[in-house]
């Protein structure tokens, strides 16, 4: 029961990981529609690499959260 809770709880700290990282690409996205000059500097390697360790980052730390939530709840 106890295990079961705390995965139920990792889980959803997980999804909400994936909503967020899919709304800041989202948002990414339409500025690069907005402005057109805007892709033409976000081609760089360093960024894409930062920007994949942010969005690993946000996706952990979600995690991360739900599990200790879930630790909260079966206390």
């Amino acid at each position: 029961m106890r295990t079961s809770i705390v995965l139920w709880s990792a889980f959803s700290g997980a999804v909400l990981g994936v909503f967020i990282d899919a709304t800041l690409i989202g948002v990414a996205l339409l500025l690069t529609a907005a402005i057109p000059g805007l892709a033409a500097r976000l081609q760089q390697r360093w960024l894409a690499v930062a920007v994949v360790s942010v969005l690993g980052l946000i996706l952990t730390a979600s995690v991360t959260l739900g599990y200790l939530e879930g630790q909260l709840k079966t206390r």
